[in-house]
């Protein structure tokens, strides 16, 4: 004999789907395995979970009651071909978060209780809950100067207010929000005002939420923690050297000698003159000065041929040092094995 799922549930075989959802609530709640931790407790939960499975089915509860449990999971020939075995799913806890919608029930209701959802009540009668509007939100554009120095950004919004007596009457008023800047945010960032949104009398304000974005500056980029300066050098200081001028953020100037031969991949990095570290403001992240070469579009045949005998020039020299040091070494060489020579003879 099968299993009854009428009786697990405690119900009559002419019970109605309302009476099922009763009676599952019931013994669920009383065998929920999260308040029982006896084993046989936990198969009675999967076998009451199973039972509701069944018998919420209009179509699983009428095979089941013409055919029983062996029917039902062996599959039986119907009007329009087989009907194939009906398999539970095996976690009654799906079946239980399908029914509450949660994983445990009791903690939502004792938040009901200590946080109940807000109502309101409008003359004449009309009552409801009040719903939270949708979020609005901004672009908040900063100059890499306020970003770098940090501070209070003063802001107005237009917003609809309750006014009346009994605050059922909305009226479009301005109001300033003080944003604080911390030196060093990143691009991105979420700064929140909870409820500063249009007031109503049958809504919860809506969250104003602004989220940083950075203006370009003349001669700055930011990367992270770090500023990106670009700067074009002609092909003679590109291979001669330069001398950078650096305005900072702060209204500083300085100077950075470029000493090396510029090449295309070629940046010069100055520890500390970048943005401040939000974490620790006193410190700063690097400057990077990258170079963009201006090559000439034109050269005479007279400037070529300079070039190509300084190159010359450059290379022989280059040649003529390396063949002094070369024979340098090869002299050194030859005093230490006479040496050697002179002490095993």
């Amino acid at each position: 004999m099968g299993l009854d799922y009428y009786g697990v549930l405690s119900l009559k075989r002419t019970c109605t789907s309302h009476d099922i959802k009763r009676a599952f609530r019931r013994v669920i709640l009383q065998y929920n395995r999260e308040r029982q931790t006896d084993p046989s407790v936990q198969v009675i939960f999967a076998t009451v979970a199973e039972a509701y499975d069944v018998l919420s089915e209009p179509f699983r509860r009428a095979v089941y009651d013409q055919y029983g449990e062996e029917g039902l999971k062996r599959g039986v020939p119907g009007p329009d071909g087989f009907i194939q075995p009906y398999v539970f799913h095996g976690d009654p806890m799906r079946t239980f978060r399908d029914f509450f919608g949660t994983d445990n029930p009791f903690p939502d209701l004792l938040d009901a209780l200590l946080k109940p959802v807000p109502t309101y009540k409008l003359p004449g009668g009309t009552q409801g809950f009040r719903e939270k509007d949708a979020p609005l939100v901004r672009p908040l554009l900063l100059t890499l100067h306020e970003i770098f120095h940090g501070g209070v950004k003063k802001l107005k919004i237009n917003r609809l207010e309750l006014t009346g007596k009994n605050s059922t009457t909305t009226e479009m008023r301005e109001k300033v929000l003080s944003v604080p800047i911390q030196p060093g945010i990143p691009t991105g960032t979420q700064i929140t005002f909870p409820e500063e949104g249009d007031q109503g009398p049958t809504i919860i304000p809506a969250d104003v939420i602004f989220i940083t974005e950075e203006r370009p500056h003349e001669r700055f980029k930011r990367e992270g923690d770090n500023l990106v300066m670009h700067c074009n050098v002609s092909l003679t200081e590109a291979l001669g050297g330069i001398r950078v001028v650096v305005k900072t953020l702060d209204e500083r100037t300085f100077y950075v000698n470029i000493t090396d031969v510029v090449h295309p991949e070629y940046e010069k990095i100055v520890e500390g003159e970048g943005m401040p570290i939000l974490e620790n403001p006193s410190q700063r992240g690097d400057l990077i000065i990258r170079f963009k070469v201006d090559f000439p579009k034109y050269l005479p045949r007279a400037s070529k041929k300079l070039l190509q005998e300084a190159w010359q020039s450059a290379t022989n020299e280059n040649k003529e040092q390396s063949d002094q040091v070369y024979k340098l070494v090869m002299l050194d060489k030859m005093k230490r094995i006479s040496k050697q020579e002179d002490k095993l003879l």
